[in-house]
């Protein structure tokens, strides 16, 4: 007796468009620009100790990367670097429980070109796409009171957390400091209001104490980009003292998006990314008009919704913009290592909060 076997048609067509992906990246996209370091990982370095590969990224994906590409070939090694990102994509939107409708929606904004090439070779976003989506599968896990105990899978992408992106731990632990105080002190609106000041103040106090050692570290940061390479801006957003705190707002900005149009005109192959980058903010700019309206028409402000959308963004955009705001090309590459976890934690609130009418066909 045959057992059917029921397979999503929006999954399956997301996992052959990650495939196509795969080797697009391989055949196509790396004859218009480099990889990153994909070529380097290919290669592997199986040399390195124990305590090397555990403790550091790079060693990590050297021993990853090789043995991965001893066992399946150069082109097929990339392979299980794409299932990680896919089954980190795949945990998250797991526990949003769509409907057909809104499943094909999310899945429509995680397919975007640069997200979908630099997750889906061997990189280290593609072990970004996998950590920050399992972090965000346990966010939502305690925002329904499912559970607040992590499963085995989640201590590793915390433990990949720290090892890979240890600044994107501010913006996790900020929000689970802020939902289990509301919970623990069984805050009201005023209350969580007042716990989303609280956040702002000791943010602020911390900047202060540590603006010194923060100043320094950004004029350090032009040193690792070569002005030989082809899209490295010219360093003038950090010239004087602090700038790194005063040009903030503009650098989180062109740090998320990527190239300006400018930088289009001069080199067309960025034309893609800027049309990417530009859907992605117009979206963004849709869902927060509906929530706004939604604020207008019930006359009621969730500020729970607001805290968190608010901490999350702001703490993912500021330690992710030293790193992106001087190339358009790093800007969009290291930006996938939490667009997935974004995209998907913003729609998990839309959903749950504001789309009674609109996302829920089918």
């Amino acid at each position: 007796m045959k057992i059917p076997i029921k397979v999503n048609k929006y999954w399956f067509s997301f996992f052959l468009l990650k495939l196509f992906y795969m080797f697009f990246a391989i055949f196509v996209y790396a004859k218009l620009t480099t990889l990153g370091d994909t070529s380097r990982w290919m290669k592997g370095d199986l040399s390195h100790s124990l305590s090397q590969i555990l403790t550091n990224s790079t060693k990590m994906m050297d021993f990853l990367g090789g043995i991965s590409s001893a066992l399946l070939g150069p082109v097929l090694g990339n392979f299980p670097f794409m299932l990680l990102s896919f089954y980190g994509i795949y945990y998250s939107v797991s526990r949003l429980k769509l409907t057909r409708y809104q499943l094909f929606w999310i899945l429509v904004l995680l397919s975007f070109p640069s997200f979908g090439v630099w997750s889906s070779i061997a990189g280290k976003e593609a072990m970004g796409v996998f950590y920050m989506g399992v972090i965000c599968g346990y966010l939502i896990d305690v925002l329904n009171k499912t559970r607040a105990k992590p499963k085995l899978i989640e201590l590793v992408a915390f433990y990949l957390l720290m090892v890979f992106k240890p600044q994107y731990s501010i913006a996790v632990s900020s929000v689970l400091i802020y939902i289990f105080l509301s919970r623990k002190l069984n805050l009201k609106a005023y209350g969580k209001l007042f716990l989303l000041v609280l956040h702002i103040i000791i943010a602020a106090v911390g900047f202060y104490i540590f603006r010194d050692i923060i100043n320094e570290l950004s004029f350090m940061m032009p040193a690792h980009f070569s002005l030989d390479a082809g899209s490295t801006r010219e360093n003038t957003i950090w010239v004087n003292d602090y700038d790194v705190f005063y040009n903030a707002p503009y650098g989180m900005f062109i740090a998320f998006w990527g190239p300006t149009f400018g930088e289009v005109l001069q080199k067309p192959v960025l034309l893609l990314a800027f049309i990417e980058s530009m859907v992605i903010f117009l979206i963004f700019i849709y869902f927060v008009f509906e929530i706004i309206l939604h604020f207008i028409t019930t006359a009621k402000i969730n500020i729970l919704v607001i805290s968190l959308v608010s901490i999350v963004i702001f703490w993912l955009l500021f330690v992710h913009y030293p790193f992106g705001v001087l190339n358009p090309g790093s800007a969009l590459r290291y930006r996938e290592n939490f667009y997935g976890f974004l995209v998907v934690f913003l729609f998990y609130l839309y959903v749950r909060y504001f789309s009674r009418s609109k996302l829920s066909k089918y």
